[in-house]
């Protein structure tokens, strides 16, 4: 039927995908679709995401078995929850699908926010609430890995919901992303996002703290609409290098109302270096209460150490001249 039907998740729907019958279609993108569908028992509205064919290696079809069940335990209100998680084997392997919450009239975390015409306050409130969705997560031992405004909708109540949540790491999306969906000389999405640890493209090298970056990229999107680096019409690699090694664009450039304190927190959140980064989403969230109540934060501002520390790892040459 133009719906489809999934009957205690059994593998009809799937097979439905598969086989290109008419069923909605809510998103595409690299990783792959997500349709629209009915589940009967109980009744209810659901999303189903199916992985590209050939997007997932075999040890991580093997990890995404153990993992999966991990994933249907995360119950959070900002987080879509994840009702079923399996592989079809369409007889030349097989391929993850996630059966998931479907969230109604959802728009990405900063449209809703333009489209509100939401104030600072307002925005960072919102924000407050993506920072305690991805805490639950790490508190399950989980890594988002893919975050991005994309990533967390907006239902009509007005909540945040965080949509993919480990599906990375399940379907080994970060190396996919960047060896099986980049043209040579051309830029993904959500390289973007990517912590400078996590484009270095060493997995075993990610941490919650890579989650914590991307959060702080978010956060500045949400508050200026411009992302903290324009890499859009760069190569790869310069574009890899850009969020390595050059420091974003103050907020207070942009918008003069944004100097101090939330400034501060947004540099920290972007640290390049881990340690200099805030430790958790909890962290992060925890300053931005502070902000909002008028209280002393904990990051401060880097000092005239940090910015010579900095100009001599872009600028090793010129500064090993200097000295001589």
């Amino acid at each position: 039927d133009q719906e489809g039907t999934a009957k205690g998740f059994d593998i009809n729907l799937v097979k439905k995908v598969k086989e290109n019958i008419s069923i909605p279609v809510i998103a595409s993108g690299g990783m792959g679709s997500v349709y629209e569908a009915i589940q009967e028992k109980p009744r209810r509205r659901v999303a189903v995401k199916m992985i590209k064919k050939g997007i997932a290696s075999r040890s991580a079809l093997r990890r995404f078995e153990f993992e999966s069940q991990t994933l249907a335990r995360l119950q959070h209100p900002g987080v879509a929850q994840i009702f079923e998680a399996s592989t079809h084997d369409d007889g030349s392997g097989g391929v993850p699908y996630f059966v998931m919450e479907y969230i109604a009239n959802a728009k990405p975390i900063t449209k809703y926010a333009d489209e509100k015409k939401l104030g600072t306050k307002e925005r960072l409130a919102l924000f407050l609430k993506v920072c305690d969705a991805v805490q639950h997560g790490h508190l399950k031992g989980i890594l988002h890995r893919d975050l991005k405004p994309g990533n967390i909708l907006v239902d009509s109540s007005g909540q945040p919901k965080i949509i993919d949540f480990g599906v990375a790491r399940s379907t080994d999306s970060d190396l996919a992303q960047v060896t099986l969906q980049t043209d040579v000389g051309q830029l993904i999405g959500t390289l973007q996002y990517m912590s400078p640890e996590q484009c270095e493209a060493d997995s075993s090298d990610i941490d919650f703290r890579s989650d914590v970056y991307a959060l702080g990229v978010i956060l500045y999107e949400l508050l200026t609409g411009n992302p903290p680096y324009d890499i859009r019409q760069k190569a790869t690699l310069e574009a890899i290098r850009i969020v390595c090694e050059e420091e974003p664009t103050r907020l207070s450039s942009i918008n003069r109302k944004l100097r101090g304190d939330i400034e501060t927190i947004s540099l920290k959140a972007l640290g390049k270096e881990r340690d200099r980064r805030y430790q958790s989403a909890v962290a992060l969230q925890e300053d931005i209460l502070h902000y909002l109540n008028d209280e002393p934060i904990s990051a401060k501002p880097p000092g005239a150490i940090d910015y010579i520390l900095r100009f001599a790892r872009r600028h090793t040459a010129a500064t090993v001249a200097t000295l001589a």
